[in-house]
């Protein structure tokens, strides 16, 4: 879309609403978002448009206190109203865990207090500036898959150095992902084991949100462990017609209902999310890659069983009407198949690599359109590497962007 169109859809906008302004700058961040947007949106009386706006900030984005203060501060200042920071990356921790070691990028040593807890900071940040804060918290993922899982220093070890026969493998016997090794998903101490990390944190921090990510295997002959091809054989004796896909897909989603149920005990109030493979299945026509059939992730069936409140698919690329990989059609898919939930609309800040601001706004008007309840940016890092990038959601007076007028959270009835 090109950017005088742009900026004259985010003019009308800005006519439309105007009369949120007075009440919005005396609140905290937020949009404006058309009334039909998602289940629940505007069912408080709060006289803001509600949409939910979050970024993604992962655990490579900061390195300090002051740098993980400075992002949010920057989100908060775009009119964000919702932040997801990464505090689990892969089995260790970015803040005080009883069950796995303090993060080694946060000190150098894996198990060392790094004297801060970023958590805890997040969470302090975000409710100063009236936003949401998320936890961001990779499942399945449990070390990185080019470096040997070090001794922790004190008494937390990696639950890898615990127990190496947690290590999912394909049919080799070995872990041939060239990112992580995986925590292996049918494993029943494996869950046990991520269920007590989920307890510790929901109960010990004022979250708003848990937010999954590596919430599937790494592919489709994952995992081969002795646990897991056990209890498959175990399921297939009592039931013939079982496959391996759906055994596995029983296993993550599976894995998704006992961290819900965990939340529902600890901090009903809080919102489970998960961030999921942008492609369900392929489009028809399409060969592309897809979350139910290559990873094992069937995400939409969370939904319907109501063990998942939002759903944020990566749609990772751009709106391209008739392409595999179109941004709009990708996510009509999603939002069709809500069940009374919500979707939040994933997107990258850059397009072919390039920042193109049109091409986000155009997909924050599509989202709108198309009954979305929110949009969630990938990632911080990306803005951050011009402050003007931030600045384009809020825009001018005479040019106002999609994030120009403040916005609440979309409510969720069944919470």
């Amino acid at each position: 879309m090109p950017a005088a169109i742009v900026h004259g859809v985010a003019v009308m906008r800005w006519l439309s609403l105007a009369a949120f302004v007075l009440a919005a700058a005396c609140s905290g961040p937020g949009s404006q978002v058309s009334p039909d947007a998602g289940d629940d949106i505007g069912a408080d009386a709060d006289p803001r448009p509600h949409e939910l706006r979050g970024v993604w900030i992962t655990r490579f984005a900061y390195n300090s206190q002051a740098s993980l203060e400075a992002i949010i501060d920057r989100a908060a200042a775009a009119h964000f109203n919702a932040v997801f920071v990464q505090i689990r990356g892969e089995g260790d921790a970015y803040y005080k865990s009883a069950y796995e070691p303090w993060s080694k990028r946060l000190s150098g040593v894996l198990g060392r207090d790094p004297g801060w807890d970023p958590l805890q900071v997040a969470i302090d940040r975000a409710h100063m500036h009236g936003m949401e804060l998320h936890a961001y918290f990779n499942v399945f993922a449990a070390w990185t898959a080019t470096t040997a899982v070090p001794t922790a220093e004190g008494p937390v070890q990696h639950a890898l150095v615990a127990h190496p026969d947690w290590l999912a493998v394909d049919s080799s016997g070995q872990n041939r992902d060239t990112e992580y090794r995986w925590f292996a998903q049918g494993n029943p101490a494996v869950h046990q084991h991520i269920v007590a990390v989920a307890r510790d944190l929901l109960a010990n921090y004022d979250v708003d949100g848990l937010h999954l990510d590596r919430i599937r295997t790494p592919g489709p002959d994952y995992s081969r462990d002795a646990a897991t091809m056990a209890a498959y054989n175990t399921a297939k004796a009592a039931n013939a017609q079982l496959t391996w896909a759906d055994f596995m897909r029983g296993q993550v989603s599976a894995m998704v209902a006992e961290i819900h149920q965990v939340l529902v005990e600890t901090r009903p109030h809080a919102k489970l999310s998960a961030s999921v493979w942008g492609i369900y299945t392929p489009l028809p026509g399409c060969s592309t890659s897809q979350g139910y059939g290559q990873y094992y992730q069937d995400s939409r069936s969370w939904l319907a069983a109501g063990t998942m409140d939002a759903l944020a698919p990566m749609i990772y690329w751009s709106i391209e009407p008739g392409a595999c990989t179109d941004w709009a059609t990708l996510l009509d898919g999603f939002v069709a198949a809500k069940a009374g939930r919500h979707i939040w609309a994933g997107m990258h800040a850059l397009d072919d690599n390039a920042f193109d601001f049109s091409q986000i706004s155009a997909r924050i008007d599509r989202s709108r359109a198309g009954g979305a309840a929110g949009t969630v940016v990938f990632a911080s890092t990306y803005l951050d590497e011009d402050p003007a990038r931030w600045d384009a959601f809020v825009g001018t007076e005479g040019a106002p962007g999609p994030y120009a007028v403040p916005a609440v959270t979309p409510a969720m009835s069944w919470k």
